[in-house]
């Protein structure tokens, strides 16, 4: 009982209210820091809601507040409902200036800790957020270098490596779903191979975390090897590969290559294609945009 009176009066004094139940204090002590457990809304702001984060402001009774919320509020606290002079609760931001969280991807392979207010923008860009396995019937979430690894042993997709810049000719069952490519900055490609009643529907998507900024072109092309297919060429050139995390599973997208049934070898039921990828640049990028 002492001792919760005792992390109370502490967190009273930073202006962010008791500590509740279920809330631990200091559960280890190493060298030069301490590592505590407590509920997060703790330190939200009283009026938002939101993480609190430097300048964090105070009324007279302590009920504490973000710096957008304190500029549109009049000099009256809303929790209170007493006129009072707000003055900087530099405690509490020295306190949260100290703390570290971890990342929600920690689970995925991320080892940092970031100060709340920069965890948005951490986890915006973080390498480890999940990727997720587009094959029928799998749930497999993880990392997008335990997904390249899952594809390959869990369910024997072959690993292409692939040179930017340079044309790589693959054939393909005709019913072969999916065809990994992995670049020389180990991004991860999928060709996606989707059989219609017309032919077959060819997309290429970057698997990453989050859809982002494209960062490369490509073009796709199939070989004529059906009987009567001489002269024939169907050929798709995307501006900008999407990528995607692969949550919702891997859509057709607005740019595929369709290739006809009589552009496929049917001695062997394959097709094959030439496929090139290559890195934008800001110039091409914009370009592309345009």
């Amino acid at each position: 009982m002492v001792e919760e009176e005792s992390k109370n009066r502490k967190m009273d004094e930073l202006g962010a209210g008791p500590v509740g139940k279920g809330q631990e204090a200091v559960v280890e002590e190493k060298s030069d820091h301490e590592i505590f457990k407590m509920e997060s809304q703790v330190l939200d702001c009283n009026i938002c809601l939101k993480p609190l984060k430097p300048p964090i402001f105070q009324c007279e009774v302590r009920h504490v507040l973000c710096s957008l919320c304190f500029e549109k509020l009049p000099q009256k606290c809303v929790i209170c409902c007493k006129r009072t002079d707000y003055s900087r609760c530099f405690a509490l931001e020295q306190f949260i200036n100290a703390i570290r969280v971890p990342c929600s991807n920690t689970k995925y392979g991320c080892d940092e800790f970031i100060t709340q207010d920069q965890k948005e923008t951490h986890e915006s860009g973080c390498t480890h957020a999940p990727c997720f396995c587009p094959e029928d019937g799998c749930s497999f979430i993880g990392s997008r270098g335990s997904l390249l690894e899952h594809f390959v042993t869990k369910h024997g997709r072959l690993q292409t490596n692939l040179q930017y810049k340079k044309s790589l000719g693959i054939s393909m069952a005709r019913d072969m779903q999916f065809t990994l490519l992995v670049g020389e900055d180990m991004s991860i490609f999928l060709l996606t191979n989707t059989l219609t009643d017309i032919g077959n529907a060819l997309t290429l998507v970057c698997i990453r975390p989050r859809e982002s900024e494209p960062r490369y072109s490509s073009k796709i092309s199939a070989v004529p090897r059906g009987a009567g297919a001489a002269g024939r060429l169907v050929f798709l050139m995307d501006p900008l590969v999407a990528s995607s995390s692969l949550q919702g599973g891997v859509q057709l997208g607005k740019f595929f290559l369709l290739v006809p049934p009589e552009l496929v070898d049917e001695s062997t039921d394959e097709l094959t294609i030439n496929i090139r990828i290559d890195e934008l640049t800001s110039k091409s990028q914009q370009e592309a945009v345009a």
